[in-house]
């Protein structure tokens, strides 16, 4: 069914059209069913509600399909070529807790109150402390200190990103650093985009490079 002339009225068919030809009309007819029988969501891009629902990033071969869990957790089942599948489990996205695949399992036991660290905002500089577990052992204790040093806009395909810059330094028990980067963290997804690396003077940007709605992938 067509909608009335007031809910598209650029392309109201009125009486005065009945003397133009047939085949214009035809023609007019056809582009608006097409308006209204194309997918209203080809072009959608996940946002702080629909992520709620989840959503699927892609890079390379890779996929990670990300959804909310309960407490601010989220899970991630990221798939690899070949058929390799790892599940892992984040606080708001940001902080790894597990990371169980088929030939390894890990976790972060938090130390600290997570719960402090966010939200996460400009300027905002935040410190926790871990210990990184496997099932038979428990490592020695971890700092991160984590320094938001500003915003920027990242584009994932079609779709654009307002991300905090948030800048990850590790120290062991005994306060040597043990390693640096850089997460890309979009508060509106509440999940990291990109990580960024500096070696030797060169910065390298891993980001994925597609989004799209969990709910609308196609089936396998």
């Amino acid at each position: 069914m067509l909608p009335s002339n007031n809910a598209f009225p650029g392309l109201a068919l009125s009486s005065h059209n009945s003397s133009r030809p047939a085949m214009f009309r035809c023609a007019l007819l056809l582009t608006v069913t097409a308006a209204l029988s194309s997918p209203a969501w080809a072009d959608d891009c996940p946002n702080a509600q629909t992520a709620k629902l989840g959503f699927v990033l892609e890079r390379q071969g890779t996929s990670a399909e990300v959804r909310p869990a309960p407490g601010h957790f989220v899970h991630v089942v990221n798939s690899y070529p070949g058929g390799k599948k790892q599940n892992v489990i984040y606080y708001r996205g940001f902080f790894p807790i597990s990371r169980f695949d088929d030939t390894a399992r890990s976790i972060n036991v938090p130390v600290s109150d997570l719960r402090a660290v966010f939200p996460l905002e400009p300027k905002a500089k935040r410190a926790l402390t871990y210990a990184p577990a496997q099932p038979d052992k428990v490592g020695a204790l971890i700092s991160l200190e984590l320094t938001v040093t500003g915003e920027e806009q990242l584009q994932l395909g079609s779709c654009s990103y307002n991300v905090l810059v948030v800048r990850n330094r590790s120290l062991n028990a005994e306060g040597k650093v043990i390693g640096e980067h850089t997460d890309l963290y979009s508060p509106e997804l509440g999940f990291v985009l990109a990580k960024r690396y500096e070696e030797r003077g060169t910065q390298t940007t891993v980001r994925y490079q597609s989004i799209k709605p969990l709910g609308r992938v196609a089936p396998l």
